[in-house]
């Protein structure tokens, strides 16, 4: 099945690129831990502890690897690819998302977002958001579920 462009624009709508400091130390690239804090507002994650990398290509663009991750609602899979970058709205906020290999729904992926600390090795005030709908209220994708997590190289 196809990508479809909507899950491309709402994460460029939520990514822009990071300024350059002065020196390479501390970045954003590594392998970065996440674990799930208690319960989803629904259904369960698997795993619900897990790594993802992230790598950074240029000044203003990072890559990143994420494993599969089963969403028990809906049985949902997020195993495409992962993307990652800077919050569009505050630049000391880091997003990363996945969507699935095959979707159902026009909505329909999985975002982490963070504070970043000074030493950009812990994502503070760490959530997960679940999208998984057709509906688009006002034109945006809402979530349906999220989850408090700890997120740390």
């Amino acid at each position: 099945m196809r990508r479809s462009s909507l899950f491309s624009t709402i994460l460029a709508g939520l990514l822009i690129g990071c300024s350059s400091s002065s020196g390479p130390n501390p970045t954003l690239a590594g392998t970065w831990h996440v674990a799930v804090q208690g319960s989803l507002t629904s259904g369960t994650l698997t795993p619900d502890t897990f790594s993802f990398t992230i790598t950074q290509v240029k000044t203003d663009s990072f890559t990143a690897t994420m494993p599969s991750l089963l969403w028990s609602t809906g049985s949902v899979t997020f195993d495409s690819g992962a993307t990652a970058g800077n919050h569009s709205s505050d630049t000391s906020s880091f997003v990363i998302g996945e969507y699935p290999h095959s979707r159902v729904n026009r909505c329909e992926f999985v975002t982490i977002i963070g504070t970043k600390n000074k030493g950009l090795d812990t994502l503070t005030n760490a959530t997960m958001e679940f999208f998984n709908s057709d509906t688009i209220p006002g034109g945006y994708c809402t979530p349906i579920a999220q989850g408090i997590l700890t997120v740390h190289k």
